[in-house]
């Protein structure tokens, strides 16, 4: 009966710890996605501007 509560509390302890490190990676997927993000705002504001300048010369 103890061992089986001492496993429990054992697997519970395992779980909140993978528990703490999915939510870490997720943090740090969802910087990774927001910095992606703004990257690609600034290729296409950088595009834009070039297809103006473009289409201004001719």
């Amino acid at each position: 009966m103890y061992l089986g509560v001492f496993d429990l509390n054992q697997r519970l302890e395992q779980t909140r710890k993978v528990l703490r490190e999915k939510q870490h990676l997720k943090k740090l997927i969802e910087e990774d996605i927001q910095a992606l993000e703004k990257d690609v705002k600034d290729l296409e504001a950088m595009t834009d501007k070039n297809k103006l300048a473009t289409s201004s010369q001719r």
